[in-house]
């Protein structure tokens, strides 16, 4: 009996004992994953800090830069406030985002929130001699170049006011136009004084009663030519010293065609000159000068005539372009000139006569460029081509 408990006691000894190893091992494997929690908690603490001074560095640097762009946003606000020319920034509906005091100053208020298309209407008034500019209702005249925005929908529009560096061209050309007058005032006197001796002459040969019909009208006919000479040398020196053509009438080519024919029979008669005339052009109208754009047609007319050496024959041709430009072409059969001759044929008061004053294709080339066209000039084997190509009337 004495046994039993004896037994019993040793099993529950067992039993404690196993529980305390049990309780052991379970402390040992806390422990051991408290280690390595603990270990986890470092690494991440370590990881955290390190995040942490990334961000705040990354945060330091995004601050700088922003500081930057601030600085240099500025200064482009400044610049842009500066500059002279007018800015004007459209979104993609077509309204004024942003804009310069130059723009202000060009347009007037409001601009911003308002459509570009309600302020071309309000500040601009097209003229047909614009050209690569545009008039405003105030008379200045500003060049517009538009461009469009880098991966945004919008355009900025560039405004730049020429008003005052078209008056001074204006006022240096004219300067230059005296200048290069008072070269030659010597030569235009001799020039003047030959015909003005002979119509004198002619003149007082009319004054007799005692001579004959015959002999009447053949001082009346000189001495008309002599005049008709002096007019257009006269023509010529007041074209050049002006400088400008206005364009006031419409008028066809078959009209022009007319009236040139009309202004070169006696010179081309007195030549003795075969002449063929064609007129492809017909009715198409030019808005021109036509007493000026006449005088110049008949320059390369009188061109052809004192350049001739023997039998004149000459082609007077008005064409259509394919572009839609009307060409008046004079060509003869003279000798022509060489390459180093045409650069300077077009310059005032270069001539190749003794006679000369060397305005001729000088105020060609003035009359057509008043007409917003182009003048050329060549020589071939068999004579000489001169073109003058004007825009027509729509």
């Amino acid at each position: 009996m004495r046994e039993q408990p004896l037994l019993d006691y040793v099993s529950d000894q067992e039993n404690m004992l196993l529980k305390l190893t049990g309780l052991e091992h379970f402390i040992s494997l806390f422990d051991q994953l408290t280690d390595r929690l603990t270990r986890a908690y470092d690494n991440l603490e370590d990881r955290v800090n390190r995040l942490t001074l990334e961000l705040t560095e990354e945060i330091e640097h995004r601050k700088q830069e922003l500081s930057e762009k601030e600085k240099a946003t500025s200064r482009l606000e400044t610049l842009l406030h500066l500059l002279p020319a007018g800015v004007v920034l459209l979104d993609g509906k077509g309204v004024v985002q942003k804009c310069n005091a130059a723009a202000v100053d060009l347009l007037g208020e409001p601009l911003e929130g308002e459509r570009w298309l309600d302020i071309i209407q309000r500040c601009f008034a097209p003229k047909r001699d614009d050209g690569h500019e545009v008039s405003m209702i105030d008379g200045r005249r500003v060049s517009i170049a538009t461009r469009s925005i880098d991966q945004e929908p919008g355009q900025l529009i560039l405004l730049t006011d020429l008003t005052e560096t078209r008056e001074l061209q204006s006022r240096l050309s004219r300067y230059e136009r005296l200048s290069a007058m008072g070269r030659m005032v010597a030569s235009l006197a001799h020039q003047i004084r030959t015909p003005l001796s002979t119509a004198m002459l002619y003149a007082g040969h009319l004054c007799h009663d005692q001579i004959d019909d015959g002999f009447r009208q053949k001082c009346a006919d000189r001495l008309m030519s002599r005049l008709v000479h002096l007019e257009q040398q006269v023509r010529d020196m007041l074209i050049f010293a002006k400088g400008e053509t206005p364009l006031a009438e419409r008028v066809s080519i078959q009209e022009l065609e007319e009236s040139l024919r009309h202004a070169a029979e006696a010179p081309l008669s007195k030549a003795g000159a075969k002449v063929q005339w064609q007129n492809r052009a017909g009715e198409v109208e030019v808005l021109c000068n036509k007493e000026a754009l006449v005088g110049a047609c008949m320059n390369l007319v009188n061109n052809s005539v004192e350049a001739s050496e023997g039998e004149l024959v000459m082609t007077i041709k008005f064409d259509v372009l394919p572009d839609g430009k009307v060409a008046i072409q004079v060509a003869d059969n003279g000798p022509g000139f060489d390459a180093g001759q045409k650069e300077k044929l077009k310059e005032a008061f270069y001539t190749t006569k003794s006679q000369g004053t060397g305005l001729g294709l000088a105020v060609v080339q003035a009359v057509v460029s008043a007409h917003k066209g182009l003048f050329e000039i060549g020589s071939y084997e068999g004579g000489v081509v001169a073109s003058i190509v004007l825009p027509v009337i729509d």
